[in-house]
């Protein structure tokens, strides 16, 4: 599909891994979401800390990233209300009809995502460190159900341009628990 995809990136709580850079790590994004059939256009936005890079966000964007330094207070609040403008107002033709969210926590972004799938079609990907606290099955399941199928990386995975995670893996961690 030739939709484009709009990556939401936590650079605090997903940071960059030893011996990547953002351009290594756009073009492994880029590759990870292809083998997924994900070809369209790709914009990253990086949300960091401002001291966090005090060479400013020139590696962000010669590697075609839209660098939003925030402080560590704001940094949160600032990624949750432009997830909301982007998908409320800030569309208009540039509508992406995939989302990626790299966390620490999806789980805080949750009734945001919710917002959006109610809405409109929009295919929800997510990415989180492979050490983050894993949730009981039924406080994961309503995030389970936005996430389209096969759309789920560990960070270290995503980054280095590896596969996602599958579903029968995503049980098994959760402990493979019935549903109904």
């Amino acid at each position: 599909a030739e939709a484009k995809t709009g990556v939401f990136w936590d650079v605090k709580e997903c940071p960059i891994p030893t011996g990547l850079d953002p351009d290594s790590i756009f073009r492994n994004i880029k590759s990870a979401l292809a083998k997924k059939g994900y070809y369209g256009e790709l914009t990253i936005m990086p949300y960091c800390d401002k001291n966090q890079f005090p060479d400013g966000p020139d590696d962000f964007e010669s590697a075609g990233m839209k660098l939003v330094p925030e402080d560590e207070a704001r940094r949160y609040k600032t990624m949750s209300r432009e997830l909301c403008s982007w998908f409320c107002f800030d569309r208009g033709d540039d509508e992406f009809t995939n989302l990626m969210v790299i966390s620490g926590d999806n789980m805080d972004f949750l009734s945001t995502l919710q917002m959006f799938k109610q809405r409109d079609p929009v295919n929800i990907l997510l990415a989180q460190p492979e050490n983050a606290p894993r949730w009981c099955p039924k406080c994961r399941r309503p995030l389970e159900n936005l996430v389209a199928e096969s759309g789920e990386w560990f960070w270290e995975s995503l980054a280095a341009g590896g596969d996602s995670i599958a579903k029968t893996k995503c049980e098994e961690l959760l402990g493979n628990t019935d549903y109904s």
